[in-house]
């Protein structure tokens, strides 16, 4: 059985588009989205290598060989998932990524850092880019890029303090397609339980809440709000204590943190 099969038949991916080199798996994927063509959904797009991989804002990922990209191309209205939800589904993507993490590696210290990053030991390993394509079909695209055997040694210096990967944390090469379809078998499981408004999905963003008891700058536009980090409430939103009381935040960036 090949990968790509064995990804259709253990996973709710129903159909995979392989690249070998590709820019951003969530272009092509905007692409499917928009083309007149309609496409089993969820459509898997993965590829070994992506050039122009993008995170939040201007961010750029970064990945060389060896990492894990790839975008899962959704249909809302086959999920049941409300257009209200749709704004939890980057945090519930990355709880996912931390659940399938802490499977390859049980001792490890997995944290989600709001909204969209995954944290191990400390150090980056995964980003997640949750993009709407601009006619709204009820579609939407979640693009995961996770360090897997592309070691940080062969990163720019200045991402060797703040990144990890899954290699560097293990010492172990990984099978990509496995690590792939054990992220895939828990994004299913947890978009299930963002579809039936399970309270234990918000239990689980504020225990793996990466930024609690940190001292966090967050930032909107030109403005700065600075306070110590409770957690993540029941609809996502990041908890700040400021000297003005606490702040509720959505949207916007972490800029720093301590």
């Amino acid at each position: 059985m090949t990968a790509f099969s064995q990804i259709i038949a253990q996973t709710f991916v129903k159909q995979v588009e392989f690249h070998a080199d590709i820019g951003s798996t969530n272009d092509r994927a905007l692409d499917l989205a928009a083309a007149e063509v309609s496409s089993e959904t969820p459509l898997l797009v993965w590829a070994l290598q992506q050039t122009a991989g993008r995170g939040r804002g201007a961010n750029r990922w970064w990945a060389s060989e060896g990492a894990l990209t790839f975008s899962v191309l959704l249909d809302t209205r086959d999920l049941g998932l409300p257009q209200a939800r749709w704004p939890q589904v980057s945090l519930t993507t990355g709880l996912a990524v931390c659940a399938a993490l802490q499977e390859l590696l049980p001792q490890a210290e997995i944290g989600l850092k709001w909204p969209n990053d995954v944290f191990l030991h400390g150090r980056k390993i995964c980003g997640i880019l949750v993009e709407i394509p601009p006619r709204q079909s009820g579609k939407l695209i979640v693009g995961i890029g996770i360090n897997v055997n592309n070691s940080l040694t062969t990163a720019p210096a200045e991402l060797w303090p703040t990144a990890t990967a899954l290699c560097d944390a293990s010492n172990r090469t990984w099978d990509l397609s496995a690590v792939l379809i054990q992220v895939l078998l828990q994004l299913d499981q947890h978009l299930q339980q963002l579809v039936v408004n399970d309270p234990e999905l918000p239990e689980s963003w504020n225990a793996r809440c990466f930024l609690r008891g940190r001292l966090v700058h967050h930032t909107v536009g030109d403005r700065i709000t600075i306070g110590m980090c409770q957690g993540v409430d029941q609809q996502g939103a990041l908890l700040l204590q400021t000297e003005a009381g606490l702040s509720r935040v959505m949207g916007g960036v972490i800029t720093k943190w301590e």
